[in-house]
């Protein structure tokens, strides 16, 4: 719902640049979140590798298909010759040959016999001729059937163990994406509210110049105060506007690199909550390195990394392993080879199992060896990322109980500089101190206040360094 809100403000906020905008950190995060684009690449990889493990899961299934055909065919097919020739075998004839002396005989002396029996010869032979005929101008085949792996040496369910590990690798890579936008959303952030803060502090100071410019003008007309003390008074002012200038212009590019990264039109005039600026965390330096290493992306990434390349080996392996397929097939075909080749339609079942064994393949063998190795690869790079992170987490905690002390030192000396620049103001206008000595208590009450700002930004950025490389953003 917080979601749908902020996409209609921003909406709004692109009609209208002019608008000001009340931005949290969180609601910062949401943003950027939303409409960053690699956050929607990491969603569209995770969908795909959705898809795909689910695809890999199918081919447990049988796999149905069906094909069709249909060709033309220029001639017939003859089987018997177009003309009688040679032997004629033993119609009436007992079996004479036709260029036999006997036939010969007959046919120059009995030639109304011969006659005889050479039609009815040719009168029997011209069915049988036109029988073995084949009308296949036309020919239609069609084909469903189905596939059933029955073992295939563990190539599909080894791949399918890839998809499911590339799966939560691509989600993995979607958080430790988030992570790093959220820690940019934040520098971001918090850079914005240290300029901010800067930009006060400078008029906050230019505002103290000027009065004090006023009342050393006034000091001056009365006799009080030198020439000398009002140049020193402008001087120091114009050095603070000179300041305020740079932090108003250093404000208006780090608000529009932040309205950059959270999809913002880029002049969108945005005040941030500075909530928990000045709190001081409540932490001793130590850190679960268990713990750490569980919630780190980067070891869970590596992890499934090395599970693949287990699979991997095994699926090598599998190349050496016998396959085994069941099929099941309904042929029609037209002619019809059951009747002669007729023209009309016929079917058949047929069923069987498919068998393979591979007997010598050296190259499997081979890319198994080279699997096990990148395993071996894996595991050292898993124990390598592990130490290292483990001290990365450590260096981390040990920022954060600095910047605390930091912070805590800043908060003293800026309460020190204000209690002197309380005393220096009642002296000076109890004319003890010079206007050189206020001008110094208050330039020392500016850096004070401005390094309290900074050591505010420091904790709140190692705040959230030790969240991310302790894997709990």
């Amino acid at each position: 719902m917080k979601r749908i809100v902020l996409v209609i403000m921003v909406s709004v906020l692109s009609l209208s640049t002019e608008a000001q905008m009340e931005l949290t950190l969180e609601d910062c995060r949401a943003l950027a979140l939303e409409s960053n684009t690699a956050s929607k690449i990491d969603k569209e990889n995770e969908l795909a590798s959705m898809y795909m493990r689910k695809s890999m899961f199918a081919r447990f299934f049988p796999q149905f298909s069906a094909n069709g055909m249909y060709s033309y065919q220029s001639d017939h097919i003859r089987i018997l010759p177009n003309t009688l020739s040679g032997n004629w075998g033993s119609i009436g004839t007992s079996g004479m040959s036709f260029n036999s002396p006997i036939w010969q005989a007959a046919t120059q002396y009995m030639p109304d016999v011969t006659n005889a029996i050479s039609n009815i010869g040719s009168s029997l032979y011209t069915p049988i001729y036109n029988r073995f005929d084949l009308n296949i101008n036309h020919v239609f085949a069609g084909q469903v059937g189905v596939v059933q792996p029955i073992f295939l040496g563990g190539k599909i369910r080894e791949t399918y163990k890839l998809a499911r590990s590339m799966e939560s690798i691509a989600k993995m890579q979607s958080a430790k994406d988030q992570a790093e936008l959220i820690v940019s959303v934040d520098e971001a952030y918090w850079r914005v509210v240290s300029v901010a803060e800067k930009e006060r502090l400078a008029t906050q100071f230019v505002n103290l110049l000027v009065k004090l410019e006023s009342d050393v003008t006034t000091a001056v007309e009365e006799g009080v105060a030198t020439k000398a003390d009002i140049l020193s008074v402008r001087v120091k002012r114009n050095e603070a506007e000179a300041s305020l200038a740079q932090a108003t212009d250093g404000l208006e590019l780090s608000q529009m690199a932040l309205c950059q990264l959270i999809g913002l039109p880029l002049r969108t005039d945005i005040v941030l909550d500075q909530a928990g600026l000045d709190s001081v965390l409540l932490a001793d330096g130590t850190i679960n390195v268990e713990e750490v290493l569980a919630n780190r992306k980067e070891i869970q990434m590596l992890a499934e990394a090395e599970k693949m390349a287990h699979t991997g080996v095994k699926l090598a392996a599998s190349s050496l392993q016998p396959n085994i397929v069941a099929t099941a097939n309904y042929v029609v075909t037209n002619p019809n080879v059951h009747d002669s080749f007729s023209n009309s339609f016929s079917g058949m079942w047929e069923a069987g199992v498919v068998v393979n064994i591979p007997i010598a393949h050296a190259s499997d063998i081979l890319m198994v060896k080279a699997a096990k190795h990148k395993a071996n690869t894996v595991a050292l790079q898993m124990q390598e990322a592990r130490e290292k992170i483990e001290l990365q987490a450590t260096q981390s905690a040990q920022k954060v109980m600095e910047a605390n002390k930091k912070l805590i030192r800043a908060n003293t000396a800026l309460t020190n500089a204000e209690e002197n620049l309380h005393y220096a103001e009642e002296s000076y206008a109890e004319g003890v101190v010079t206007v050189s000595t206020l001008m110094m208590a208050q330039t020392a009450w500016q850096k004070a206040y401005s390094d309290k700002i900074d050591a505010a930004i420091d904790l709140r950025m190692a705040e959230i360094t030790l969240k991310k490389n302790t894997g709990n953003l």
